[in-house]
């Protein structure tokens, strides 16, 4: 990951893109729950607020030895003597829960007749603290601008400098106020913070509550706590760490320069789903990683694998930080199917991956740009139409302004347990993944023919809608293809699917790749979503509710979206729809679908509407995707019955049957002889869309005559 890394830090600086440094001591709180504490002009504290756990791990606080934290500090014992064998302590034992008024009567007796007390190691960390406030003041002194707030907070803190005891007392009063007040609701950690837990073989009560220093004024730009503070003083102190440091420097094998050289560990950055992840390692008992060592006893010695510079390491790991915050989703980062499992049985969970986009002089391109790439399950289906219209308006203005620039993906994800690593890194132009979107749009428009499936309407009471393959996102054609469909398209089990690579390589044309990937992918799509495609489609040619309700929502999406996917494998491989529409394969599909038309006919005039569970064309298919010739004599055995039923047969209500037998006839004569005897994935995907096809407009007017609407 350093390469590229690397070369995203670069392109992010050369773009202004603003990364803020992570200061290795800066870090967030855990999930205690306590309060905010505002300083007025005079040091002591005016406003107090009360922060749940989550709240305060949402803040920052920098640490250098134990107990000193800063600017959250955690009060360590109780701010009031109370014994052990003080009745209070039982009483408030025995308050019951929701019974908070009786709660705060007794801390109010406590703050009112029990001494405040301050353990003497408290008040020297206290000292300690404020000392290390002064300190700050020398890198942060500016009180103005969006970020003085910090500056503010640690001059009221430092300079009036009221008694340690004077402060705790105020701070005390102040929230015992504000409960009874009702600003205050959490009387269980006002308790805490008052009287504490005190253990048999302790002399103080215990309380560890955090309080997260701050100014009292609620209108300052920037709070301190604030995650934009924290990149500022991260920044800031990194920054002057750097211009002080004067250890020795040596060539860094990053950039070519000499620079202090990292010695520990790389920097860990913090992934979304993918948790810590290490920039480079090597596991030390694998000679092999260390190949060009000489001494065996330098093995652990990182510097002997790959020397860097400590800020170059530390650069790369905050560019991937900056590309990756929570406000960046879908613009420049995403998580993406990788087409894998864990878990089994129901409890399957789909693996992920990491997606990386961003532009060589504008990182951030859209708000659409990482989405179009992937989707959630909740997705519209046309969403994706609408995703890449974004990003094709923004491609359109890189190509006009900066035609030379450059658009990155990166696809990051799990080695093993614990490793991570890039598992793909494409670099292209700006033109190249326009022409690739409207490709991927275009297959689907223009290369299918007519294939309708009928699906819930949006609203309850509403319309069916009469559903239509759409262009799909690329982790869609992966988490498609990581499902066989059995028993004739009703039951979907899970396998490893394709990786995602492979759709992007089809999808960009790839060279050297693109065409082994898309036979790949289209031999998947026949083998795992030919059994759905066929069985969703006969069962609404039957037309029986029992049969259809097989199906779901989900099932004739999916099949919606195997019939997107062979459109765009077919016009990837050369196969135009003005060809294959005209060819065996496809005409053959039209043909069963005839013969199912025709034998339900046949059901509903003469067996008086018993239609079988499955029918003639629809059980001849399977034969026909292996062996065509086979597969119209076995046609041509069971069709004689119908098909002379169908032309001694007179009236309207004969018509789509009389027309079935007429199209059949067409589509022998026109089929070309001797039919294959084997097939290929091309020809089983066509066959499939043939059979999928919905019919001419003379049969759809007599479908609407004779049957139910679909």
């Amino acid at each position: 990951m350093l390469s590229e890394g690397y070369k995203l830090r670069r392109e992010l600086d050369a773009a202004n893109f603003d990364v803020p440094a992570t200061h290795p001591k800066v870090l967030s709180p855990g999930k205690s729950p306590g309060y905010r504490v505002g300083l007025a002009e005079n040091g002591l504290p005016t406003t107090v607020e009360e922060l749940n756990g989550e709240e305060m791990a949402s803040l920052w606080y920098h640490i250098k030895g134990k107990q000193n934290a800063f600017p959250v500090v955690k009060v360590q014992h109780a701010l009031l003597a109370v014994p052990k064998d003080d009745s209070l302590r039982k009483r408030l034992d025995d308050v019951k829960k929701g019974k908070e008024t009786q709660r705060i009567s007794l801390l109010r007796e406590a703050i009112d007749s029990r001494a405040a007390q301050l353990p003497p190691n408290d008040e020297q960390t206290w000292k300690r603290l404020r000392e290390k406030a002064r300190a700050f003041l020398k890198v942060f002194p500016e009180e103005a601008g969006q970020f003085g707030a910090f500056a503010i907070m640690l001059r009221r803190f430092t300079e009036p400098a009221p008694p340690i005891r004077d402060w705790l007392s105020r701070l005390a009063k102040l929230i015992m106020q504000r409960l009874v007040q009702g600003q205050l609701q959490d009387s269980k950690l006002t308790e805490m913070l008052l009287i504490g837990k005190l253990k048999s073989e302790d002399e103080y009560a215990e309380a560890r509550v955090p309080l997260a220093l701050d100014v009292a004024e609620a209108d300052v730009s920037v709070r301190v706590g604030n995650q934009r503070m924290r990149a500022y003083v991260s920044t800031r102190l990194v920054n002057v760490e750097r211009k002080k440091d004067k250890r020795p420097k040596e060539r860094c094998a990053m950039t070519g320069k000499d620079r202090v050289l990292l010695q520990g560990a790389f920097p860990e950055v913090q992934l979304p789903e993918l948790g810590n992840t290490k920039l480079f390692s090597k596991y030390d008992a694998t000679p092999c990683e260390f190949r060009y060592v000489k001494k065996p006893k330098e093995w652990k010695d990182r510097r002997k694998s790959f020397s860097i510079g400590e800020d170059i390491a530390a650069d790369i790991a905050d560019a991937f930080r900056a590309l990756t915050t929570p406000d960046l989703q879908g613009k420049t980062w995403r998580m993406v199917a990788n087409g894998k499992w864990e878990g089994s049985g129901k409890n399957k969970k789909e693996k992920k991956d990491l997606l990386l986009v961003y532009c060589e002089g504008q990182p951030v391109i859209s708000d659409e740009a990482a989405n179009t790439f992937g989707d959630d399950d909740k997705e519209r289906r046309e969403q994706f139409e609408n995703d890449a219209k974004g990003l094709c308006r923004a491609l359109d203005g890189i190509i006009k302004h900066r035609p030379e620039s450059h658009l990155h993906l990166l696809i990051i994800g799990k080695a093993d347990k614990e490793k991570k690593q890039v598992l793909l890194h494409l670099t292209l132009t700006p033109q190249q993944v326009l022409d690739a979107a409207e490709r991927w749009q275009r297959a689907v428009r223009e290369n299918l023919p007519k294939v309708t499936l009928s699906l819930p309407p949006e609203k309850k009471g509403g319309k069916a809608i009469q559903g239509r393959p759409m262009p799909p996102y690329p982790d869609r054609v992966v988490r498609l293809l990581s499902s066989q469909w059995v028993r004739g398209g009703t039951d979907e089990r899970k396998l490893e699917g394709p990786a995602l690579r492979q759709v992007l390589d089809v999808m960009l044309r790839s060279p050297g790749r693109w065409e082994d990937a898309a036979a790949n992918l289209l031999d998947m799509t026949v083998r795992r979503s030919g059994p759905l495609l066929v069985g969703v489609t006969a069962a609404f040619r039957i037309n029986r509710k029992e049969q259809i309700k097989e199906f779901p929502p989900s099932a004739r999406e999916a099949a919606l979206r195997a019939v997107a996917v062979l459109g765009i494998l077919l016009h990837v491989l050369g196969r135009e729809r003005k060809i294959y529409m005209n060819e065996t394969a496809f005409q053959l599909g039209r043909l069963l679908a005839l013969a199912d038309t025709l034998h339900r006919e046949y059901c509903v005039h003469v067996r008086k509407g018993s239609i079988p569970p499955q029918l003639i064309g629809n059980a001849v298919m399977p034969a026909a995707a292996d062996n065509p010739e086979d597969a119209i004599d076995r046609l041509r055995e069971r069709m004689n019955i119908y098909q002379a039923w169908a032309t001694k047969s007179h009236g309207d209500e004969y018509r789509l049957a009389k027309w079935a037998v007429g199209q059949m006839g067409r589509i022998c004569n026109a089929i070309k002889r001797p039919l294959p005897t084997k097939t290929n994935k091309t020809f089983r995907a066509e066959l499939f869309l043939g059979y999928l096809a919905r019919p001419s407009k003379d049969e759809d007017d007599a479908l609407q005559e004779t049957s139910n609407a679909e």
